[in-house]
């Protein structure tokens, strides 16, 4: 079962466009959900097989990872780096890139709603939720 989940990423109030988020349920059964912010920060989660629309209940270790940098360059349809040297570099700190490393875990409620808004201050950190 999933539910919906939406939001935005703002850096000092601004919107933060081409940022994937990434929802990894904490639970055994589940597969990762993500989103990638549109030039209004918004977000909507789907699944990783991009199938369904949504993320499943329970808890989630959220990972954000800033993509602006490449422009036209992204990372591969199956996880592949892509080696960018364009003298750019990230607005969100490397702490939230590995789901493993990030120190935000929220709750996605089955009954919702499930809307989440991350605000990143002008140093990369998160700093909301």
């Amino acid at each position: 079962d999933l539910v919906a989940v939406t939001g935005t990423v703002t850096m000092d109030g601004k919107p933060l466009q081409s940022v994937n988020v990434e929802f990894w349920p904490e639970a055994t059964i589940g597969m990762r959900s993500f989103g990638k912010t549109d030039e209004n920060g918004k977000f909507e989660l789907e699944t990783d097989d991009r199938k369904f629309k949504g993320a499943a209940p329970g808890s989630h270790k959220i990972a954000l990872r800033d993509t602006w940098y490449m422009r036209e360059y992204y990372v591969g349809d199956s996880g592949e780096t892509v080696e960018v040297d364009l003298g750019e570099k990230s607005r969100i700190s490397f702490d939230y890139y590995q789901p493993t490393r990030s120190p935000i875990t929220l709750t996605v409620q089955p009954d919702g709603p499930n809307h989440f808004d991350f605000k990143i201050d002008s140093k990369g950190k998160v700093v909301s939720p």
